[in-house]
């Protein structure tokens, strides 16, 4: 079990995230800020509606995700390559002994 989790554990947290924000909606009041950047007083937060862009990437609503955050979409699939780069990776071949 130990194994699996530490084989597996990226997969799970990055695909349960994108989950989480595929569901979401994107038009809901936002919440506080999680950004080191606005805890520390910075005007600037690069990651400032990257959710949001995500939410609405998946909704096929380009253009809102673009207002959002730039990176919105490329991180999807920043994060989506990662998850099956991983999932190959893990995945062990059967070997067949003669």
């Amino acid at each position: 079990m130990k194994s699996f989790f530490r084989k597996y554990f990226e997969v799970i947290a990055f695909s349960t995230g994108l989950l989480l924000l595929a569901l979401m909606d994107p038009s809901a009041a936002n919440g506080p800020s999680l950004c080191l950047f606005d805890q520390l007083g910075f005007t600037f937060c690069p990651g400032d509606g990257l959710g949001h862009a995500i939410a609405y990437t998946f909704r096929g609503e380009f253009s809102n995700a673009m207002e959002s955050n730039i990176l919105g979409p490329f991180t999807i699939l920043i994060l989506g390559t990662r998850i099956l780069y991983l999932l190959i990776k893990n995945h062990k071949k059967p070997t067949i002994n003669i």
